[in-house]
Parts: structure tokens; C-alpha cells; sequence
């Protein structure tokens, strides 16, 4: 283990210097190419401007005389200059006099610079032949663009002054490589024992002890730190499956009803198939509407799922009103078998902003919570009202209400009012959740004799 501690870190030192190193190597390759092109542009001027007059009175003599100045400045600095006229004719070359009268017009760098426009960069010139950097600009007179000169240097230049510098950059990250070794072998051997201990820690954890952590107490700063980033790890993790256990009790907890209802929807119209099909033909319609609820719930569901990960998903615009009257007819069939009648009193059209599926689950867990304890021959009322930022389901019924201290913890996970009560506690823990993801808020409040006020806001739209 130490030996590979020590790998490990000078691995690490190593792609740190090559991360760096590259880019760096890079960077000085372009600052490099920048300044000779800066300085061809400068240098393309200054012949352009000599040539200006040979190409104004293209006589031998001024032919001549420019040959000699370009050669000169071949000299000097080891470039290629050639001079074209205004068809891209070239009249001085101080590599390849037999260039001379050979037309450059086709060439990309000429036709942009008789066009009036600089041009400049890097290109292959051919096969067996290196990289060549090139600027090309107008000899103008006035608006009149007489001729071209293209200056062309090699690349390799370039290259070997960077390399230059790349060589003591190269003498540096070698001593570097040689001090990590160094200071991994110093440290390995005093921090096996914590990675040891670490390494048991993290068998406990795979075979199920989720509740095991790490100490974070004692060895080197990189140890403790390693430690924490572990139980950190564990602790994502665990919530993470947490998480998962919750989804599937809060699928059961949402999908149990529908369920239900569309099994005895689906029963009850074979039952009728041959006595009253016209009958069947309704109930089996019913079922394929609580199919296409169950749909939008499991999609909520998965949103819900999440949500965990997103602090807020898309919304999109729901009318409120219509929704509301459509749940409350929807459990009117099954609340009138327990004598208890559903109404909703909406106005025609309350456009709100809510999660898909968010308005049909809150409405439904409030009214299957207020049909659980409500007495036979009362109501339950869904009301709609606004105001000029949020519009507001009442769920308003005639139960016995709750204390205030349950008021308080009911839209908490797995919490229950009565020790009796069947379900996971989740139907108010999720009616919070989607309604805080739409970007509105929920409460209770006790009703004056008797009953209970449950109440979620959405964002008008």
C-alpha cells in the first residue's frame, strides 16, 4: 500500500504539471505566433510601401530595385517576400526567380489582400514541405489596391523558441516529480495506519452497516479530510435510500385508491355487461378517465421523486376552477356511499402555475382525508377563492377538526393523527411538497363550530 500511495501521489503531482504544462506550453506557442505576425504585419507594411512605387512604374530598374530591397530583408530576418501587381501576377520572389510572372490570384491570401483586407495565419504549403506562417496585405495608392506583398515565415522558428522555454519548464516539473516522491514516501508510512482504518470502515459500510463512520479526529489533514469527504458520501447515500424507501411508500400511499377505484369501477361494469350495457359502457368510460388519472399521478410521483435533486422543477398553467369541479364530481359517486355529499363553488376560470399533476393529487388527498372522518349526511366543500397573487383551495369539512399541536406536525412524513389510522402518513407530506415545487404554500386551520379548513396556494398565472 505505501508503494502505491506513493505512485498515487506522484501520478497526481504528474497530471497536475501536465494540466498545467500543456496549456501553458500552448499559451506561450500563441503569444510566440502573435508576435511574429505582429511583426510580419509591420515589416509587410513597410515593403508594401516600397513597392508602391515599382508597381505605380513596373519599369526594369524598379523592378530591380525592389528585388534588391527584398532581398535584403530576406537577409536579415530569413522570411520570403514576394510582390504581386493587381492581378496577382507575382513581379518579385526572393526565394524562386522563376516565380516571377506566375499568377498567385488563385491563392486565398492574395485574393483577400487585392480585395483591401490583411490577411494572415498558418497553412501547409504542400507535400515534403513544413508549415508556414504568412501575412499578406495591399499596396494601395490612395483607394486603389496596386499589388500584393505576402511575407511567409517558417513555423518552425516558432517552435523552437518555445521549445526553449518548454525545456526549463520540462528541468522544473522533473524536480518537482522528484520532491513529491520524496514527501509520499515521508508521509505514506505515517498514514497507512488511518487508510487501514478507513478501508475497514468502508467493508462495515458495504455489508449493510449503514450507521458506521469514519474518525475524523486524528491523523494527517488529507486522512481527516478523506474521512470527512467518506461520511459525507455515506451520509448522501443513506438519504438516498431513505429517499427511495419514501417514494415507494408514497407510490403505495397515492396509487392505493385510484387502484381501488378503478378495480370496482372496472368489477361493477362486468356485472352489467349483459343486464345493462349501456350502464357497463359508463362505468368502463369512468375507468378509462381514473386511468388517465392514475398516468398524471404516477408522472406527479416521479416528479415528487425528483424533486429531491431539483430545487424546482417546470411549471406549467392549470385552471384551477376546472380541475377543482372535476375532482369533486369524481368523488361524489364514492362519497355518496358514505351519505356524504362533495360540492365545489369555483369561479369559471382560475389559472394558476403548478407542477404536472400537483392540483389533481392535493385536492384528492384533502378530500380523502376529510372523507375518513367525517360523519355521515355532512358536506365537504371545495372552495376556490383569489387574491392578487395566489388562488387557494379550501377543503372545508365537518369532522371533528384536530388540536393544534397535530395542526402543526401534519405535513410531516409518516405522521399520523390516530394511532389507529390506516395508510403511511404521506398524503399531507406529499400535498406539501408539490405545492412548495409550484411555488405556493399549505396549511390547516380549525373551522368554527366544528371541522377542519385544508388549504394549499398556488400562484396565480
Amino acid at each position: 500500500m505505501k508503494w502505491r500511495l506513493v505512485a498515487a501521489l506522484m501520478g497526481l503531482t504528474l497530471v497536475v504539471l501536465l494540466v498545467h504544462d500543456i496549456p501553458f506550453t500552448n499559451y506561450l506557442r500563441t503569444v510566440e505566433s502573435d508576435r511574429i505576425i505582429t511583426a510580419l504585419e509591420r515589416d509587410s507594411f513597410v515593403m508594401a510601401g516600397r513597392a508602391e512605387e515599382s508597381l505605380e512604374d513596373p519599369s526594369a530598374q524598379h523592378i530591380s530595385g525592389l528585388q534588391a530591397t527584398l532581398n535584403k530583408y530576406k537577409t536579415q530576418s530569413g522570411a520570403r517576400v514576394i510582390v504581386t501587381d493587381a492581378k496577382g501576377v507575382v513581379v518579385a520572389d526572393t526565394d524562386d526567380s522563376a516565380k516571377v510572372g506566375t499568377s498567385y490570384a488563385n491563392r486565398p491570401e492574395i485574393q483577400a489582400a487585392l480585395a483591401g483586407q490583411i490577411s494572415s495565419g498558418r497553412r501547409d504549403p504542400g507535400p515534403n514541405t513544413d508549415e508556414l506562417m504568412y501575412v499578406a496585405v495591399p499596396v494601395l495608392n490612395g483607394n486603389n489596391v496596386l499589388g500584393v506583398v505576402r511575407i511567409t515565415f517558417p513555423s518552425a522558428v516558432v517552435d523552437q523558441a518555445v521549445w526553449q522555454r518548454v525545456r526549463g519548464i520540462a528541468i522544473v516539473a522533473g524536480i518537482t516529480l522528484l520532491l513529491a516522491a520524496l514527501v509520499a514516501y515521508l508521509m505514506a508510512t505515517s498514514i497507512t495506519r488511518r487508510l487501514r482504518e478507513l478501508e475497514e470502515t468502508t467493508e462495515e459500510f458495504t455489508q449493510g452497516d449503514l450507521d458506521v463512520r469514519a474518525a475524523t479526529t486524528d491523523g494527517a489533514p488529507e486522512i481527516r479530510s478523506l474521512a470527512t469527504s467518506f461520511n459525507s458520501m455515506a451520509d448522501q447515500l443513506t438519504r438516498l435510500m431513505d429517499q427511495q424507501r419514501a417514494f415507494a411508500g408514497d407510490a403505495s400511499h397515492q396509487l392505493r385508491t385510484p387502484l381501488t377505484a378503478l378495480q370496482l369501477r372496472l368489477e361493477r361494469a362486468l356485472e352489467m355487461v349483459e343486464s345493462d350495457p349501456e350502464g357497463a359502457s359508463e362505468r368502463i368510460e369512468a375507468a378509462m378517465l381514473e386511468a388517465e388519472r392514475l398516468q398524471r399521478l404516477v408522472e406527479g410521483l416521479l416528479v415528487l421523486s425528483r424533486s429531491e435533486a431539483t430545487t424546482r422543477p417546470e411549471t406549467a398553467r392549470y385552471n384551477l376552477a376546472e380541475i377543482a369541479r372535476e375532482r369533486a364530481e369524481s368523488w361524489e359517486a364514492l362519497a355518496s356511499e358514505a351519505d356524504v355529499h362533495v360540492t365545489c363553488t369555483a369561479p369559471p376560470h382560475v389559472m394558476v402555475h403548478a407542477i404536472p399533476g400537483a392540483v389533481e393529487q392535493v385536492i384528492d388527498n384533502y378530500i380523502d382525508n376529510a372523507l375518513s372522518i367525517v360523519p355521515p349526511g355532512t358536506t365537504i366543500s371545495v372552495v376556490i377563492t383569489t387574491d392578487p397573487h395566489y388562488a387557494t383551495v379550501h377543503v372545508l369539512d365537518e369532522g371533528p377538526g384536530m388540536p393544534d399541536l397535530d395542526l402543526e406536525k401534519a405535513f410531516n412524513r409518516f405522521w399520523r393523527a390516530r394511532s389507529d389510522a390506516h395508510g403511511s402518513g404521506l398524503g399531507l407530506a406529499i400535498v406539501e411538497r408539490l405545492t412548495t415545487l409550484s411555488g405556493g404554500n399549505v396549511r390547516l386551520a380549525n373551522r368554527l363550530p366544528h371541522g377542519l379548513d385544508a388549504q394549499a396556494d398556488f400562484p396565480i398565472a
